[in-house]
């Protein structure tokens, strides 16, 4: 009786687990392909930037997120992290105080990182990918 039990709990758990349908609980998000999706360029960029006239470092703290419209392209953009995020610090680390400071320099350094990571994904994947590049949190150092 306890291995008819048992045997029933482990047939069950999997339709559990997804929604009671037997669909994958992945799938009951009501997301589908072409549906926006972000991910998370993690952990947090802290990266210095140019010299001060005193000769100290500046400091830049960013929080990266691209704006993707498949599962296809949330998976490429995840697979392909460590690359992604070697190009945003090269590109911070580029920057100069003037366009950090402004809005309008802010502006410029987004495009400037979705361009860059759209040629990193179109190198590697073939595809562009991210749609958009938005910083969440942007941070100045001076």
């Amino acid at each position: 009786m306890r291995v008819v039990a048992l045997s029933l709990l482990l047939f069950t758990m999997p339709a559990f687990a997804s929604g009671g349908n037997g669909a994958p609980a992945e799938e009951e998000s009501g997301l589908d392909d072409g549906d926006v999706r972000y991910v998370t360029l993690q952990p947090t960029f802290v990266t210095n930037y140019g010299f001060s006239e005193t000769g100290r470092l500046k400091y830049l703290k960013a929080d990266v997120t691209c704006r993707v419209a498949t599962r296809d392209a949330e998976m490429a953009v995840r697979y392909h992290l460590p690359a992604l995020r070697n190009e945003i610090v090269l590109l911070f680390s580029r920057q100069d105080e003037s366009g950090l400071t402004t809005s309008e320099g802010r502006e410029h350094l987004r495009e400037e990182a979705l361009s860059e990571l759209r040629a990193v994904m179109k190198r590697e994947e073939g595809q562009t990918y991210i749609d958009e590049v938005v910083f969440e949190n942007f941070v100045v150092q001076r």
